[in-house]
């Protein structure tokens, strides 16, 4: 470790309750973007957290939506620059019986930070907040141009995140490199780098027969069954237990490199033990677990509603049914096209069922090999003393492809590089960021980007 190295580490030692307590400020703020609760006043706020903490003022970025939060702080001359994207808003905490601890009041037990919002995302780009602050407090600001932008409505599908890119979006337009701390880590712990996310594609399908249910006795047989119907359209769009995909033209444009199989191969995969842990009998799929996660496109039903589903029994024949579908999707999939593939597959099985688009984010991706990696790569390793697990792509779906709408940053490097530990069961109770995760984050963030300014 350098000497300076070891004054970054001192300076976030020192600092790390205050820390911890300016986190918990952000985290007693119930910003649940699905039912916007006084979001607006919350912009201000966590504006007001990163001014607190080394950058340079912020600006709030106002759209139809919830405003966005930018701040930045710039290197004198020239200076690579890199943003730093994140999102304040969180899930509603549901049933709060479920919870041990109250979700908006943070609680430290056993070495971890229990909170909603906690792990996704404001412990995430909090850490990069509080790196800047440590490196300033250190004397150890490396040459580099950092900028923080953070929206809030992600669990609400980004429309104000995607108004502003779909513009000039002229404070981000000089970006070298989009660096998104979500997510959970691999499974075994170790610090984790992905070079893109899967898209997403929801939609529902509703069914409608007669005009009422019918009394099974006097109706079933010549009268058709809505639900019977439904299932059988479903069924008709995979087989293997859903493993694969019949819809005609639904795997076009997927590009799979060679470069991709080689990391998914390496990461660490231990089935017996996720079987365990879900409770499972069997898996879906005979192939290896991570290359049918990430190099492949699903289809997967949400939920189903039809017909009679309460106490004893209720002989009808169901006149509406209704399903939710979402398509997770791989590297280069339009989820505009494979809507079309769908919705012709579903008109060819059974005409009169609806067919109706929900959210969609296009997958993205970075080459293995964009030389940025290499900073972040060795930032992770060096932080945590472990050699990083590297996946393709994320399984799940961020916003992040629509930086690349922005003029001039159509080809920039969009990294995932998650903080949070891989049980912080985000999205649900009991939410929590492991302390040493928290802490190894704004290590991590640190690093890197006296990396990135070529100082290490």
């Amino acid at each position: 470790m350098t000497g300076t190295s070891a004054r970054v580490d001192a300076a976030i030692e020192e600092r790390f309750d205050d820390y911890l307590d300016a986190l918990f400020e952000l985290l007693r703020r119930p910003t649940v973007s699905s039912t916007g609760t006084d979001m607006e006043r919350e912009a201000d706020l966590v504006g007001e957290f990163v001014a607190r903490h080394g950058f340079d003022g912020w600006t709030r970025l106002e759209t139809d939506h919830d405003p966005l939060v930018y701040a930045e702080r710039l290197a004198e001359g020239d200076a690579p620059t890199v943003v730093f994207y994140g999102h304040y808003d969180v899930q509603p905490a549901e049933d709060e019986a479920a919870w041990d601890s109250p979700p908006f009041e943070p609680t430290v037990r056993d070495g971890s930070i229990y909170a909603r919002g906690a792990g996704d995302n404001k412990g995430q780009f909090g850490a990069h907040a509080f790196a800047v602050d440590a490196l300033l407090a250190a004397d150890a600001a490396p040459p580099v141009n950092v900028k923080l932008l953070l929206e809030g409505g992600e669990e609400s599908g980004s429309h104000g995140l995607r108004e502003y890119l779909a513009g000039e979006a002229s404070e981000i337009a000089d970006a070298d490199l989009v660096y998104i701390a979500d997510g959970p880590m691999h499974r075994s712990r170790r610090p984790t780098l992905i070079y893109g996310h899967r898209g997403i594609l929801t939609l529902e399908l509703t069914h409608r027969t007669a005009n009422t249910d019918l009394h099974s006795g006097n109706f079933g047989g010549p009268v058709p069954n809505a639900v019977n119907e439904l299932v059988e359209v479903i069924d008709s769009m995979q087989v293997d237990a859903g493993d694969r995909v019949t819809v005609e033209g639904f795997h076009d444009d997927i590009e799979v490199t060679e470069s991709d199989r080689e990391l998914v191969a390496a990461i660490p995969t231990d089935e017996a033990a996720i079987a365990e842990e879900l409770g499972l009998t069997h898996f879906a799929t005979d192939r290896p677990y991570y290359e049918r996660l990430l190099l492949e496109p699903t289809l997967n039903v949400n939920g189903f509603t039809g017909g009679y589903g309460g106490p004893g029994g209720k002989t009808i024949v169901a006149h509406e049914a209704s399903a939710t579908v979402d398509c997770r999707l791989v590297p280069d999939q339009d989820p505009d096209a494979v809507f079309e593939r769908i919705r012709e597959h579903v008109a060819g099985v059974n005409p009169d069922v609806d067919v109706t688009k929900g959210s969609a984010y296009p997958p993205t991706r970075t080459p293995v090999d964009a030389p940025v990696a290499d900073d972040v790569r060795s930032a992770l390793e060096d932080v945590w003393d472990e050699s990083a697990v590297e996946m393709p792509v994320l399984g799940g779906s961020l916003p992040a492809t629509f930086f690349r709408d922005v003029p001039g940053l159509a080809d920039v490097p969009v990294l995932v590089v998650p903080y949070a530990n891989p049980d912080q069961t985000n999205h649900a109770p009991n939410e929590h960021l492991d302390l040493d995760c928290f802490e190894n984050g704004i290590r991590t963030s640190a690093a890197f980007l006296r990396r990135f300014g070529g100082e290490d």
